[in-house]
């Protein structure tokens, strides 16, 4: 990793631009998952798999302005492409847009714009967090699981509907906006606005927005995290025009040792036709950006809900 990332930034030095750097980063995870709930003619326990490279370019004018753009690899397994299709033998078929479209951003001061494939007000984390202490593998289960607000982060699709984020932080406030063209789902667009706020070990923060089309959808969230003795928490409230009452999620991090760390979620996404969702995981760090994690919980639509398996960094 070490020389990849060496051999890369002399070549971008020796054409000339001696700020420019290059670097590469992921992560990589794979193990079973099991889901009461899986389509008709599927298995409910199958191989979970997850490849991710995100390819990082960054530079700094003489100014101090940084420029950086970011393009993200990505393979899944069958689950996130074909499973629909009842075509078990297919694992990373549905993969031809592995390669996502770019993220480009420009930072001056506490100023940072984002432009195209990437994240929104409420997906970025930047003021609300939305998804706490997710659990198990694949963090199956989160604060916000089947919650009915939009939070698009970085897509797979050929025409990404391109997102502008600002946010400007000072000090321990932060304030952002995003506005999304030709938003999915038969929106035509959406925008957020966000302010949050961190004072001694609490962070809070809300947002708020709407998608507009031919029925338009307006929401909110607001989240309150922070450390209360050793135990991490967050704690999610929210609402939109599209779920019949408010929603809420609670989940929490408790370290049972020097390498392991017990996650509990619970939430409610405000559907009438939906269950408490309730779930606990554990994670393991094994060193050198190596953690077994597993977790069992059930989801909202009632279902029993497994995995177990590694996921290492890089």
């Amino acid at each position: 990793m070490k020389k990849v990332l060496l051999a890369s930034t002399m070549l971008v030095a020796t054409a000339g631009m001696a700020a420019a750097e290059i670097t590469f980063n992921g992560f990589g995870r794979f193990g079973l998952i099991y889901d009461e709930g899986a389509a008709a003619g599927l298995s409910d326990t199958r191989l979970e798999q997850r490849f991710r490279l995100n390819i990082v370019g960054t530079t700094e004018t003489d100014g101090g302005v940084k420029f950086g753009a970011r393009l993200r690899i990505e393979t899944n397994d069958e689950a996130n492409g074909n499973s629909a299709t009842g075509d078990e033998g297919a694992a990373f078929e549905d993969n031809e847009n592995a390669i996502r479209n770019p993220e480009f951003n420009v930072q001056a001061g506490g100023f940072r714009l984002d432009v195209g494939n990437t994240s929104d007000v409420i997906d970025s984390g930047d003021v609300v967090n939305y998804y706490g202490f997710g659990v198990g593998l694949t963090s199956f289960l989160e604060q916000s699981s089947g919650f009915s607000l939009p939070a698009s982060g970085i897509g797979d699709e050929i025409e990404e509907a391109p997102t502008v984020k600002l946010r400007y932080k000072m000090g321990d406030l932060t304030v952002a906006g995003s506005y999304t063209d030709n938003a999915e789902d038969g929106f035509e667009e959406e925008w957020m606005l966000g302010l949050g706020y961190v004072f001694s070990a609490y962070a809070v923060g809300i947002a708020f927005g709407s998608e507009d089309g031919s029925t338009d959808n307006d929401f909110w969230a607001a989240s309150i995290s922070g450390a209360f003795s050793n135990v991490d928490f967050s704690f999610l409230v929210a609402d939109s025009d599209a779920q019949d009452d408010v929603s809420y999620g609670a989940s929490i991090s408790v370290p049972v040792g020097a390498a392991t760390s017990i996650q509990a979620v619970v939430n409610d996404n405000g559907q009438d036709s939906d269950d408490t969702a309730y779930g606990v995981g554990f994670r393991h760090d094994l060193g050198g950006g190596v953690s077994l994690r597993g977790g069992i919980g059930n989801n909202p639509s009632d279902n029993t809900v497994a995995d177990l398996g590694v996921i290492f960094n890089f």
